[in-house]
């Protein structure tokens, strides 16, 4: 069963939850005195309210397989979103009065049996789909390097039984599988492009009757990004046209324009207080700006709030860390928060960066990755971003390997970015902030 399909049918699942625990809430309330004019005076808000819930999951990553998995972390995601679900909906029943009820036991109710509901269907989901609907997966890859990654999708499968997924192992020929598995072919073969590139071998493997998937492309399909090893000129010549996508890039500034003005506005009052921290606990600049990489390879000034000590770099530019000595306390407050990073809001007005993009680079940093990391440099083909899909899935790169792997996942992103992925990822950097 497809990812795509996996994560419908949760959804499905979280709205026949809430069905149930809106008449749960119904029939607990009112039993016997339960009328047509009961059930009608509650539909609509309700209705509102679960879409809402819906939208609460999403921006808290719960329609993720991995979210299905039974563990602490999780639970604790599930918690916190709904706190916030539950907080949501106080505020347009008593706050907003827009629907005429106040429905505080029968709202205490429904969240309560809602999140019942809502555990044991994924606890179900994820026992179902790591038992069923798996399917067995053999690696074809040569010794030259590719087989570098099959580690990857190992860990992924071992740690996501509910993904799918069952690895049979890498093999550096279709003749290699066969004196393991005589006679016995499995549900995917994930092939490297020099492997089934060889005639012989392309023909013997259509002839399994096995599904076929080029290495390239279960990296973006399974995990989400693009190995820089399994791909070459050919790749970006037919994945990353050079014409550019007009409609897109004019809704992606105009949202970007109006997201950041909004943040700037409402979040101004709580700027000033931090900005009059920093300054009685030092004295030195409120602001800091950092040339960085943007468009086209052209360099610009990223503002921030200060978080280091005054003259931080002054033995040259260095990789930051948490537990880098030069941050201050007051800074480390604000990288917690991450109200370090609002001022880029400014960037963005001014077009220095999008809303969505990888991340820019600082100039000297970026010089040294381009010659360790092959492509990299075409990571500025499009505008960097204030968050991005390599934020999202990795977070922080501290060395030139953690920095390739961030490029990789900068690569799905440069294929298949779009404005419904981009709102995706606004709504998980939203539940980074909330929850880490």
């Amino acid at each position: 069963m497809k990812k795509g399909t996996r994560t419908l049918l949760l959804l499905l699942g979280d709205i026949l939850a809430l069905f149930g625990a809106f008449w749960a809430m119904l029939y607990i309330s009112y039993g016997k005195n339960l009328s047509a004019y009961v059930i009608d005076m509650h539909s609509l808000p309700f209705l509102f309210i679960g879409a809402l819930w819906l939208v609460i999951f999403f921006i808290f990553d719960l329609y993720s397989t991995q979210s299905t998995r039974p563990t602490i972390p999780q639970l604790r995601n599930i918690f916190i979103a709904f706190i916030i679900a539950s907080a949501v909906a106080v505020i347009f029943f008593y706050v907003i009065p827009f629907f005429g009820i106040a429905p505080k036991t029968n709202l205490f109710i429904f969240a309560g049996m809602a999140l019942i509901l809502f555990i044991l269907w994924r606890r179900l989901f994820y026992s179902v789909f790591s038992s069923y609907f798996r399917k067995n997966v053999a690696f074809l890859v040569s010794r030259q390097g590719t087989g570098l990654h099959i580690e990857d999708f190992s860990n992924y499968f071992a740690n996501s039984p509910q993904s799918g997924f069952i690895s049979m192992g890498a093999y550096p020929s279709l003749e290699d599988f066969s004196r393991k598995y005589a006679g016995k072919f499995p549900d995917v073969f994930i092939v490297s492009k020099d492997v089934w590139r060889t005639p012989e071998t392309f023909k013997k493997l259509y002839a399994t009757e096995s599904e076929i998937m080029d290495l390239a492309y279960a990296y973006e399909y399974i995990l989400g990004r693009i190995p820089v090893e399994a791909i070459d000129e050919d790749w970006f010549i037919h994945n990353l046209p050079s014409s550019r996508r007009k409609t897109y890039d004019i809704e992606k500034r105009v949202s970007s324009i109006i997201f950041s003005a909004l943040v700037m506005i409402a979040t101004s009052p709580f700027l000033l207080l931090v900005a009059l921290c920093i300054k009685i606990h030092d004295g030195g600049p409120v602001l800091y700006s950092q040339e960085r990489v943007g468009r086209g390879g052209r360099n610009f000034k990223l503002y921030k709030f200060r978080s280091m000590v005054v003259d931080a770099e002054k033995n040259g530019p260095e990789w930051s860390s948490k537990s880098d000595a030069r941050i201050t306390p007051v800074g480390r407050i604000i990288r917690k928060l991450h109200i370090d990073e609002v001022p880029q809001m400014i960037n963005v007005i001014k077009g220095d960066i999008a809303l969505v993009g990888p991340r820019p680079e600082r100039p000297s940093f970026v010089a040294a990755l381009e010659n360790e990391i092959p492509f990299y440099h075409l990571r500025h083909i499009i505008s960097p971003g204030f968050t991005g899909w390599a934020q999202i899935k990795f977070r922080y790169a501290g060395t030139v390997m953690e920095s390739k792997e961030k490029f990789e996942y900068d690569l799905y992103y440069l294929k298949n970015r779009n404005i419904f992925i981009d709102l995706g990822i606004v709504l998980r950097t939203v539940q980074i902030i909330f929850t880490h």
